[in-house]
């Protein structure tokens, strides 16, 4: 899993796995998911991310890293 934050574009950007994206969704005009050939979601992008998540309450929790 990779997280990144773009600041020029206020992106947030959640790489969930490698496999490639098959297909795109458009869930709202900020919100963007990335699926693979599966239907499996890979990809998250939230645009406008500090207008859309209030930053100083970010947390992350019990986040399980499992072996390949």
């Amino acid at each position: 899993m990779k997280i990144q934050y773009f600041e020029d574009t206020d992106t947030l950007a959640i790489e969930l796995t490698n496999k490639p994206v098959a297909a795109t969704d458009a869930v709202s005009d900020d919100l963007i998911l990335d699926y693979d050939s599966e239907g499996k979601v890979v990809a998250i992008t939230l645009d406008n991310y500090s207008k859309n998540v209030d930053t100083v309450d970010l947390q992350a929790f019990g986040i399980a890293l499992l072996a390949a």
